[in-house]
């Protein structure tokens, strides 16, 4: 059964449909590496998003829930150049066939990624008609939840909340790794309801979405930003730069890799980060703000760190990885760091 995806410039890429027999709605992204899908397609950060795969036989892999970054898949749509045509029953073929998530296969990823990386990434539908019809991408995403606080770790040295914006699970796992308590607020809790918690320092943490639907939660933001050691993580770093006075613009590609090369300011050297968003903090009003860059991107020199000079807060536009990389080191260490002072005794992770 022919499917097709519908840019919204007008341009249209067919494919064999697999799935649900319905319509699905996204922005479309692309995705180039060889390994970690799984992290990749259940990443809060892709919430709704239509993704082009382009390494062959992806489909195929056998996956390993305990690799999940949340409960779910969270992509609208996965777009790939195998012929499924001989039926599949293993691995993320499986997966995305259970959660009624469609496959496009046998299409032509390369002039897709393409198209993307010139146009730049834009709403686009996969559909089973030849409807020219879009829908837009419900503008409202992001915005706050009805999440509860909820202790998540109850042991530990120190008590860390965690400002939900779409968390990762490894995250959690690296910081029951350094013996942290940790409480996950939702993403619209108010000073005075972190106050109650007595948290040793706050970590904001990725998510998806446009970073200036929480604008009217912005105050809020840096309130609590001035009161705790504050570490900020992918949309985490974007909500925390608006909050003192910063500007972010979207991307026209974002930055999607495991293996996204960055420069650390200060010693000039390069490390391979974690990264998966469409938005960029921008250099405008940073230095009046009282921020200082700590790591750009390689490739296009976009903000990839920054070190706030009179509050205790780091943030960082990439996140710290299961694996033992040392920028995990680079970002905990600042932080226990603060926590440490604040408390009046160092403390290492």
């Amino acid at each position: 059964m022919e499917g097709s995806l519908l840019l919204a410039n007008g341009e249209r890429f067919t494919g064999q449909w697999h799935g649900k027999n319905s319509d699905s709605f996204g922005e479309i992204i692309f995705y180039t590496g060889m390994g970690r899908i799984q992290e990749f397609i259940t990443d809060p950060a892709n919430k709704g998003k239509i993704v082009a795969a382009t390494f062959p036989g992806i489909v195929n892999v056998e996956l390993d829930k305990e690799q999940f970054e949340s409960d779910q898949i969270q992509i609208n749509g996965l777009i790939i150049q195998d012929d499924l045509s001989i039926p599949q029953n293993a691995g993320l073929y499986h997966e995305l066939m259970t959660a009624n998530i469609p496959i496009l296969a046998g299409a032509d990823t390369r002039a897709i990624v393409k198209k993307v990386k010139y146009a730049g990434e834009m709403p686009a539908v996969l559909t089973l008609g030849s409807s020219n019809q879009l829908f837009p991408i419900d503008q409202k995403e992001g915005r706050a939840d009805k999440k509860k606080v909820d202790m998540i770790l109850k042991e530990g040295k120190n008590h860390i909340v965690i400002i939900d914006f779409g968390y990762k699970k490894s995250l959690l796992k690296l910081l029951k790794k350094i013996d942290c308590k940790v409480t996950i607020v939702p993403n619209h809790a108010t000073k005075k309801q972190i106050d109650s918690l007595n948290p040793d320092g706050l970590i904001f943490s990725g998510g998806y979405g446009n970073p200036l639907l929480w604008e009217q939660y912005l105050n809020e933001y840096k309130h609590m930003a001035v009161s705790y050691p504050v570490l900020g993580l992918g949309l985490g770093h974007q909500i925390l730069a608006l909050s003192f006075g910063g500007n972010v613009e979207k991307m026209r590609t974002g930055h999607r890799s495991f293996k996204e090369p960055i420069i650390d300011s200060t010693t000039q050297k390069v490390y391979m980060s974690v990264q998966n968003h469409g938005y960029a903090v921008q250099d405008k009003q940073l230095n009046k703000n009282g921020w200082r860059i700590s790591f750009k991107n390689v490739h296009d020199g976009t903000i990839e760190g920054l070190v706030h000079e009179h509050y205790p807060i780091a943030t960082y536009q990439f996140h710290p990885d299961l694996y033992d990389h040392p920028l995990n080191s680079i970002v905990f260490q600042t932080f226990f760091h603060h926590l440490g002072e604040r408390k009046g005794a160092r403390v290492y992770a």
